[in-house]
């Protein structure tokens, strides 16, 4: 059954992918309904194969369901206008996996081990080096940047590989506190109402000076490289470099240019459209249809492992929507709408690491803050923002739950609780509290 199955998913994604811009520009159209209901089908055909964890939360989300449905408040119509948010995250995740296309070409991964041969012969431990490779890919490629920094450095310093993933990790953990291009902050935006302007001006100064102090303590430690092949830099060096930045500031322009698109489609539209360009142009250029064909490839590869995105947001979307109808988000709202606004911004943070050490993902967490407390409503959102996007970075390698500490792991081969936990305790905490100290003086500057 599965094989069958796997070999429908890229048909109905695209399908899905498409139905998602239907029913961007055109909300009250069948679009709509055709993406519910494709996105229910990929749903359904999902949770049988994902992990136990997703199907443990699946199996919660549809309890508190047959709870809602048994007291009598289950109101359709509220469930199907709720739906299309979650989906739509599932739907700019998909075009996010092949956003890292361009740089993984052959070519440009000679060109990324090319620099970190220069920078090694330049005196950068190998260690430093891949936390420059894991902020840098990780804003495009986010915990994909892994794979390849296990590549290179496996093969730059194989006997520092597990140290040099450990830091690439311990640096990719700053990347969603700026980037437009992860999730989590795209909908941080959405939900909080905050400028992307506005959310760098708070959050840039702590990540300068958090990921320059990391990467001091990288180059502190060291570490034995091997000679590495020579490969001369050339442009493919400085395009590996820029096309992180390009596409967060074409991400950026095209939400200052169409401020009624929310930024959820506008990275899924822009990330999509360049990636599209680039590949035409290569084959173009190349007078060759592989770079079309391999992005076909790499599109179908997405879709057709896609199992874990659709069961953790459908279920997300079952979950905070059930509750909603309960009123067991009341309690919380309540508490935090009784705290003084000066302690809102450390209990948000608090909030959103707990719950993600406890299982819940960062964006189900998010938006169930959202419905227990609207987070619009705030005097200074931008502090808001900070807040959330705080507490998930702390708790980012602390929790065997995220999709780092999980990726991290299967290259490693170590146990999610020590490649997590045990090995990034001290940064953690460390993080946690310059944190609470940063949003100590944001609160001073922004209440």
């Amino acid at each position: 059954m599965r094989p069958y199955l796997d070999g429908l998913r890229p048909v109905l994604g695209i399908v899905f992918l498409a139905c998602y811009v239907w029913q961007t520009f055109a909300p009250d159209s069948i679009g709509t309904d055709l993406f519910l209901g494709v996105g229910a089908v990929l749903f359904v055909i999902s949770v049988p194969w994902s992990s136990a964890f997703h199907r443990a939360f699946v199996l919660v989300a549809f309890a508190a369901l047959g709870a809602v449905t048994f007291t009598g408040r289950f109101d359709f119509a509220d469930f199907l206008g709720g739906m299309p948010t979650y989906f739509g995250i599932v739907a700019v995740l998909l075009v996010l996996s092949m956003a890292g296309y361009p740089i993984q070409a052959a070519r440009y991964e000679v060109q990324i081990r090319a620099l970190m041969a220069a920078l090694t012969r330049r005196g950068v431990s190998v260690k430093a080096t891949a936390g420059v490779l894991g902020q840098v890919l990780g804003a495009v490629l986010d915990v994909g940047a892994f794979v390849l920094i296990d590549v290179i450095s496996g093969r730059a310093a194989p006997k520092e590989r597990l140290e040099a993933l450990k830091w690439a990790g311990r640096a990719f953990s700053f990347a969603p506190l700026w980037t437009n291009l992860n999730v989590l902050t795209a909908t941080t935006i959405v939900l909080t109402g905050v400028s992307y302007p506005k959310l760098l001006a708070v959050t840039l100064p702590f990540v300068l000076l958090g990921l320059a102090g990391t990467l001091l303590f990288a180059q502190k430690a060291g570490g034995e490289v091997q000679e590495m092949p020579q490969a001369p830099l050339d442009r493919g060096a400085a395009a590996v470099l820029l096309y992180p930045v390009v596409l967060v500031a074409a991400v950026a322009l095209v939400n200052v240019a169409f401020p009624g698109l929310p930024l959820t489609a506008a990275i899924a539209v822009t990330v999509a459209t360049i990636v599209l360009f680039i590949a035409a142009l290569a084959a173009v250029l190349t007078r060759r249809a592989s770079p079309l064909v391999r992005l076909g490839h790499e599109t179908r590869g997405s879709l057709t492992a896609s199992h874990s995105e659709f069961a953790l947001f459908g279920a997300a979307g079952i979950l905070v929507l059930s509750l909603q109808a309960l009123g067991a988000l009341t309690p919380l709202g309540a508490l935090l709408s009784a705290l003084p606004t000066v302690l809102v911004a450390p209990a948000l943070a608090v909030i959103m690491g707990v719950g993600f050490i406890a299982g819940i993902h960062v964006i189900p967490m998010v938006l169930l803050l959202n419905a227990a407390f609207p987070l619009d409503g705030g005097p200074a959102p931008a502090l808001w923002a900070a807040a959330l996007l705080l507490g998930a970075q702390c708790t980012l390698l602390l929790t065997p739950f995220s999709s780092a500490v999980t990726m991290l792991s299967r290259l490693t081969g170590l146990h999610p609780l020590e490649i997590g936990p045990r090995s990034n305790l001290g940064f953690g905490l460390l993080m946690a509290v310059a944190a609470m100290v940063y949003l100590g003086l944001l609160t001073l500057l922004l209440l």
